[in-house]
């Protein structure tokens, strides 16, 4: 059976207000990392629409779908959750200075929800962390206003010291992922768009920035990357057959296979994003999005055995609930 959308809240159209808080709290999915391992929780930022505007907190669910979700008390308006290669640490983004709450920082903290550490500061805005294989360093996105709003990559070291850019240009780069063999990064780029409908490629490059290359060129948009623990495939979202759809590719880019079948876009149908593996590479957890909806899923690899984790739409007002950016953490060791 393939997975479908589902909603068992009466929905209505979002406020505008609401829509447009929305649309711009997801605007940027980041990747996420899978580390092999045992199967253990499915962390991901569960999203408040209220008059008051929007904001996320983590959630962790664990492995089965009988499994209650529980709120991170140190994911609070937290977003972009990743673990840790031994599943003991999430890092995550959210606002780090008050005066400046739409400026994001990369902060970590433990798998329980203490032990919060801020590791990023400054003007800039960072979204999207991940760790290394070591789990000594976390690479990340930052966009600046030096660049004109570019975003560029960077890694810090997982106490915060050691800072350095990997990238840099007159092009974006986005949602930066390790390879499980920590030989490389994929990540997102407009580096190679070609025409109006290209929009983003997902490329490839050592750790230290060199060696750039495309690894996945489609006719539209790739992006949203993440390798599977064996390191012998990666899955990423693409509308390039309407959608987006979820894709499997071999982790030199090529024979890509759509898993997912959406044909009609988020807005008027259902679409699938956010793809990430489990530790044992048998499920991929995902967000299948609609207009109303946007649900918490899991899949085999072949996209059969779809199953909702975490289901919430829109009520009558415009506002309600979302899902968004699951990424899947070992059994901690």
């Amino acid at each position: 059976m393939k997975a479908r959308l589902h909603s068992k809240k009466p929905v209505r159209p979002l406020a505008p207000l609401a829509l447009a808080l929305v649309a711009a709290a997801i605007a940027v999915a980041p990747a996420q990392a899978a580390f092999p391992g045992k199967a253990g929780p499915i962390a991901y930022e569960h999203i408040f629409i209220r008059e008051s505007g929007v904001h996320g907190a983590i959630f962790l669910h664990g492995p089965r779908l009988r499994d209650h979700p529980r709120r991170l008390a140190g994911g609070d308006q937290g977003s972009d959750p990743a673990f840790s290669p031994n599943g003991r640490l999430i890092a995550f983004t959210a606002a780090g200075e008050a005066a400046n709450p739409a400026r994001s920082h990369v902060f970590v903290m433990k798998v329980d929800g203490t032990g919060v550490r801020q590791l990023t500061s400054g003007p800039e805005s960072d979204a999207g962390p991940a760790f290394s294989p070591d789990g000594k360093q976390i690479v990340f996105s930052r966009r600046t206003t030096v660049t004109g709003h570019l975003s560029h990559l960077f890694v810090v070291n997982a106490d915060g010291t050691g800072l350095r850019q990997l990238t840099s240009g007159p092009k974006s780069d986005t949602e930066p992922v390790y390879a499980p063999d920590g030989h490389s990064i994929a990540f997102v780029s407009n580096r190679a768009a070609s025409s109006g409908r290209d929009r983003t490629d997902i490329f490839t490059m050592s750790p230290t920035g060199t060696n750039l290359r495309v690894l996945i060129n489609g006719p539209t948009r790739d992006e949203q990357p993440d390798f599977s623990p064996d390191g012998h495939s990666i899955a990423f979202a693409s509308d390039r057959n309407a959608g987006p759809n979820i894709f499997i590719a071999s982790a030199s880019g090529a024979h890509p296979r759509q898993i997912t079948h959406s044909r009609r876009g988020c807005t008027s149908g259902a679409c699938y994003e956010d793809p990430s593996w489990a530790p044992d590479g048998k499920h991929i957890a995902y967000i299948a999005r609609g207009r109303f909806a946007s649900d918490l899923q899991v899949m085999r690899p072949d996209g059969t055995g779809g199953k909702t984790f975490s289901e919430d739409g829109t009520e009558e007002e415009g506002f309600g609930n979302g899902n968004d950016a699951p990424a899947w953490g070992p059994v901690p060791r």
